[in-house]
């Protein structure tokens, strides 16, 4: 199943259910799950879905093992204490992006598995930050233009783009606009916090990384980034091996202004990552030093 669809769930609710899985310690019967976090005084004997379809896409992302009772944590999930939402979000995102949910992603139009999700990722992620938010609007103007046409539109109506809303910014993927911004369902391409958490999964505090062998690495663990191998399949341009794109350059500055990396500029250095910086137009990065975060 799609993970845009309305019978799909979304990340609150599937963050509830693995947190309380990880808080358990230990397999934990359906019927005590459901009762737990739908309790009848809260559904007023009103049916609700959003405990089923939470278990339905955790299963279908194999972060819950597939035997149906007891219910326990599975893959990227499987060490989750339950207390991290951004571990979460990195197993989350990790689950959506994997290979075989993907299969087939440019070849044809079908939405089943990860791929209406990621469709509109590759997009969105191509926009430009700086640029300001993208809308409903903007997204039925430009997808069509962007994307490779074999694989058709990316998110066919407005129901697909407010649950995209939901999703992206889960996925460390995208941020909400600081400021009031008209339009249906505004978000900023703004992959920072995936960013943050890649770069912290790959390289210890302390290590020092070839600025061009990083943005590969990024590109390669976030495949929905420019030169990555999801956009360059959707017919996204890429910036090359030795530029970061727009998302990713916007990522490693403001990594580079909260802390927790230092892009290092060797004037004598042979492989060289050029940043799209507006306020630099020369603005190029020799090493990327991995730092302590500061803000936990």
């Amino acid at each position: 199943m799609a993970l845009l669809l309305a019978e799909s769930s979304i990340p609150p609710f599937m963050w509830a259910v693995v947190r309380l899985l990880a808080a358990e310690g230990k397999p934990l019967a359906t019927d005590r799950a459901r009762a737990l976090l739908t309790p009848p005084s809260l559904t007023e004997g009103k049916e609700n879905k959003a405990f089923d379809q939470a278990l339905r896409t955790l299963r279908e992302l194999k972060l819950i093992a597939e035997e149906k009772d007891p219910l326990s944590l599975a893959g990227h999930a499987g060490d989750l204490d339950g207390t991290d939402f951004p571990s979460f979000s990195s197993a989350l995102r990790q689950a959506v992006l994997a290979g075989e949910l993907n299969v087939g992603l440019a070849d044809d139009a079908g939405q089943t598995g990860s791929r209406d999700l990621t469709r509109i990722l590759v997009w969105f992620l191509s926009c430009d930050p700086l640029d300001g938010p993208a809308t409903w609007a903007i997204v039925q103007r430009e997808q069509s233009i962007d994307l490779n046409p074999d694989a058709g539109t990316a998110s066919r109506n407005d129901t697909r783009w407010n649950r995209f809303v939901h999703w992206v910014p889960a996925l460390g993927l995208a941020a909400a606009p600081l400021l009031p911004t008209s339009g249906v369902g505004p978000l900023l391409p703004d992959c920072t916090e995936a960013v943050k958490q890649t770069v912290q999964r790959l390289w210890p505090v302390g290590e020092r990384v070839n600025a061009v062998d990083a943005a590969r690495a990024l590109r390669t663990a976030l495949p929905v980034l420019p030169g990555g191998d999801y956009a360059n399949a959707m017919g996204i341009s890429d910036p090359g091996a030795q530029s970061a794109g727009a998302a990713l350059s916007y990522a490693l500055l403001r990594g580079e202004d909260e802390g927790w990396l230092v892009l290092q500029q060797d004037a004598d250095a042979q492989r060289v990552l050029t940043l799209h910086d507006p306020d630099r137009p020369s603005h190029y990065v020799s090493d990327i030093v991995i730092s302590e975060d500061q803000h936990g």
